[in-house]
């Protein structure tokens, strides 16, 4: 065998392994359902599993409520004394009493108040926790929705050299062709199906993301966003963001409800620590008593009393002052709150402007541009008039102008949703 059928050969045997492969991984493992945002977004609400399980911390503290609302307990007592009534005649007794706990600082009262206290401040804090799924599951989805473009991209240049080496083979056998074309176009999609590959798992992984947040099991079932990335653009004040901000973070609200929470636990703890005393009633019941020496008649008798405990504990101010500290540092963490929230708002601005101003430049006449020098440079080279080099070098440029694009385009709504975020205002969704 000459040199010439060698080199034919090898090519031949390029192409035929990747067409292999690309059959054999080309093959469906899963089933693609198409899903669109507002679907998705329902499905997560609906199903996420973090959700349900936070929504059950209100549940808990709805519970702790209603347990404040209890009033003190009774007490009863019973007695029977036995005076040595069978061998000296001494009689018997009955007794029973009743007491009841009395606080002064109204201890019920202001558990209850920090028991409605706690609910609020459990709402808040998954309401924050349904805001941060809602903008980690839009931002999966737009990573689903790139990782989807930029495979087919990928794959459409893939297609498109392997077609290339077919071509080039059969070429090379009427002489058009040069044997070095021809290899290194075989060697081109070779190394551009490596490339299909690692495409192909990024979208695989991503789309096996948004079934987890759906609190779905990963069977033989993906999700497939139909949806595209948001190209209306949106005009926002920074002012106006800052101040909704201020208004509506449900941070800077939990900060101000733990501050509260905060005062009414002093509250408590000194409604506890107030003056209290026990009501006790009682009644006696005494036997006859047929003792020689001291007899006396059946009787009954009643009493009535008050019970002070001695508060000693009451000096130690150790407690109370903890509160008091706990207080001071809830009123810095709300200070630092707002200045988070301020830095956040700023720096989500300035990187959706930048975001925003970089979609803008990319405007459809260069991928346009791009795409007709390719094919300009591929039928030149089709009919000898242009190396390949040239037509390699136009792909490269249009693979990468498409990619860049699609980023630039995700970047943008990811950053969109981290401002949204930041300024808890939310359109992206119905």
């Amino acid at each position: 065998m000459n040199r010439r059928g060698l080199i034919l050969m090898l090519v031949y045997l390029s192409s035929a392994l990747i067409s292999q492969n690309s059959c054999s991984q080309g093959r469906p493992e899963y089933r693609i359902i198409p899903l669109s945002l507002n679907e998705y977004m329902l499905n997560v609400t609906k199903g996420n599993l973090g959700y349900i399980a936070a929504q059950f911390n209100v549940s808990i503290a709805e519970a702790e409520q209603q347990a404040a609302k209890v009033f003190p307990d009774p007490e009863i007592s019973l007695a029977y004394t036995n005076n040595e009534d069978k061998t000296m005649l001494m009689g018997q007794s009955y007794d029973a009493g009743l007491s009841y706990p009395i606080n002064l600082g109204n201890s019920r009262k202001a558990g209850i108040e920090l028991a409605g206290t706690q609910l609020d401040l459990s709402k808040l804090i998954l309401e924050l926790y349904f805001k941060n799924l809602r903008a980690d599951a839009a931002k999966s989805y737009f990573t689903a929705v790139r990782n989807r473009q930029i495979s087919k991209l990928q794959n459409d240049t893939y297609e498109q050299l392997k077609n290339m080496a077919r071509a080039d083979s059969i070429r090379l056998k009427t002489g058009e062709a040069t044997e070095l074309d021809a290899i290194q176009t075989a060697l081109e999609a070779s190394l551009q199906f490596h490339n299909v590959l690692q495409s192909r798992a990024e979208l695989n992984n991503s789309l096996a993301s948004l079934v987890m947040l759906q609190g779905k099991i990963l069977n033989d079932t993906l999700f497939d966003p139909s949806g595209d990335f948001p190209l209306q653009q949106k005009e926002f004040l920074l002012s106006e963001l800052l101040n909704t901000a201020m208004e509506s973070r449900s941070d800077i609200l939990i900060a101000a409800k733990n501050r509260e929470l905060s005062e009414k636990s002093l509250r408590l703890l000194k409604a506890d620590r107030a003056f209290e005393f026990n009501i006790e009633a009682g009644y006696s019941y005494n036997s006859i008593v047929k003792n020689e020496i001291a007899p006396a008649p059946a009787h009954n008798s009643i009493n009535a009393g008050l019970t002070i405990p001695l508060k000693f504990s009451s000096l130690n101010k150790g407690s109370v002052n903890a509160a008091e500290y706990v207080i001071s540092q809830n009123i810095i963490n709300s200070r630092e709150v707002e200045l988070q929230i301020f830095s956040e708002v700023v720096q989500a601005f300035n990187n959706y402007v930048a975001a925003k101003n970089k979609v803008e430049s990319f405007s459809q006449q260069l991928t346009d541009n791009a795409e007709k020098i390719l094919r300009g440079r591929l039928h030149a080279y089709q009919a000898g008039e242009s190396g390949l080099v040239d037509v390699l070098n136009a792909r490269r440029l249009y693979t990468d102008l498409r990619t860049s694009h699609i980023e630039s385009l995700y970047e943008y709504t990811s950053a969109l949703i981290e401002l949204e975020r930041a300024a808890a205002i939310w359109d992206i969704t119905e």
